[in-house]
């Protein structure tokens, strides 16, 4: 090939050059259209992709490609006029191929002008997006047909779709939500702290739940904030990775939650009663399994009503307690200890001889804690304590009143 002075190569080389790039293109069909629609160049894709060679194409008019509807409503003709009018135009729409199988296109049409602006032609480059669509319209499905509300986010923390379900949820229209930042979802008294986390995820973006050990709230359109449970998952797309989250209102869980702790105090306490039964002696009567929890309700009762009475004898019957393991005996001598501390005697009855044997297994070593066999003698070696103690008092006010030294 030789080149003209000047290093420019001729024309029909050039047309050639350009023939040879577009028919290097196989995933968009290019085809040079007449003024009229009538097919002028048909590349080697727009073979591939529909079909129709090029000597059956040329000179034939570009509406074959369209369904027999289309044909009838004259659409080829709108779409060169509005491009005639407009300039470029992209759009999506159903084409047939030779074998009369349907395909969604995604479409442009760019007219070509000569020198006096008038339109000579056009170029249409269309591509195949039948997959991408039903892919898109699973997902979208499947978005919508979601049980939790879904908020997908880009990488820049604004909001990119949501379903039906956040609408709900959170009171907002599409519209509203979408090209917004996520934290509008957010109480402002979090979202200081909502961006570091949302930036960390993107950071390491896997699946998880949001905020694990903390309490998540969103707030709705009029301000009114709710607690929410939220589940992370990164979404790879051509555009980048998205974020998918999963939001859920917990407020009838958390209402459940908070129903079913009242009324497990509520049972406790029950189970663990603090009884008065002398002026100045109390009697706690524990039946069932004691763990950990319950022994710790128990040393709250039982030091709030020695606060509240002034008691100076506490008896801990155990005759209902089948067994005991190590935890739960120090935790019953840190509570003799706490009530010694208040000035009270402790004393334990009812000590069941299994209970006694793994005591003594264990080497639990209640320390001088008073013990009687049962509830009775309890009884009345906390009114010989009370007696003693009236006593000692007594003796110290006479000695007070004589001058005598105690």
């Amino acid at each position: 090939m030789t080149t003209p002075p000047g290093g420019s190569q001729d024309p029909p080389a050039s047309l050639r050059d350009l023939e040879a790039m577009l028919d290097a293109v196989t995933d968009h069909a290019v085809v040079k259209l007449g003024p009229g629609g009538e097919v002028v160049r048909w590349s080697r894709s727009a073979q591939a992709m529909t079909g129709y060679t090029e000597p059956e194409m040329v000179g034939q008019s570009v509406s074959a490609l369209h369904t027999e509807e289309d044909r009838g409503a004259g659409l080829m003709e709108q779409e060169l006029e509005s491009a005639r009018q407009d300039g470029r135009r992209e759009f999506q729409g159903w084409r047939v191929r030779k074998g009369g199988e349907r395909f969604l296109a995604h479409i442009s049409l760019t007219p070509v002008r000569g020198e006096h602006g008038a339109v000579s032609g056009f170029v249409k480059v269309f591509r195949d997006v039948t997959e991408s669509a039903r892919a898109e319209s699973l997902f979208h499905g499947l978005l919508e047909s979601a049980p939790d509300a879904m908020v997908i986010v880009g990488s820049d923390a604004r909001i990119v779709l949501v379903n039906r379900q956040a609408e709900t949820l959170f009171g907002f229209e599409r519209a509203e939500l979408v090209g917004r930042e996520i934290e509008v979802l957010v109480p402002a008294r979090f979202r200081d702290r909502h961006v570091g986390h949302r930036s960390g995820f993107l950071a390491d973006p896997r699946l998880r739940p949001m905020g694990a050990g903390l309490e998540l709230f969103g707030m709705r359109r009029d301000g009114t904030e709710f607690p929410v449970e939220i589940s992370l998952s990164p979404l790879e797309t051509a555009e980048g990775t998205l974020v998918a989250a999963a939001i859920r209102d917990v407020t009838e869980r958390r209402e459940t939650e908070q129903r079913l702790l009242r009324q497990r105090d509520e049972i406790l306490e029950l189970s663990t009663p603090v009884i008065q039964v002398w002026d100045k002696v109390l009697a706690l009567p524990i039946i069932g399994t004691l763990d950990t929890l319950r022994a710790t309700r128990l040393t709250e009762g039982l030091l709030e009503k020695i606060a509240q009475t002034q008691a100076e004898v506490a008896i801990l019957d155990m005759s209902g307690v089948p067994t005991i393991d190590t935890q739960v005996a120090q935790h019953l001598l840190k509570t003799v200890q706490a009530a010694a501390l208040m000035g009270t005697v402790s004393i334990m009855s009812g000590v069941r001889p299994e209970t006694a044997q793994s005591m003594v297994h264990l080497g639990i070593d209640m320390g001088r804690l008073r013990s009687r066999n049962t509830l009775q003698d309890a009884l009345q070696l906390a009114l010989a304590v009370l007696a003693e103690r009236a006593g000692t008092v007594a003796a110290a006010a006479r000695a007070l009143t004589s001058g005598e030294s105690l």
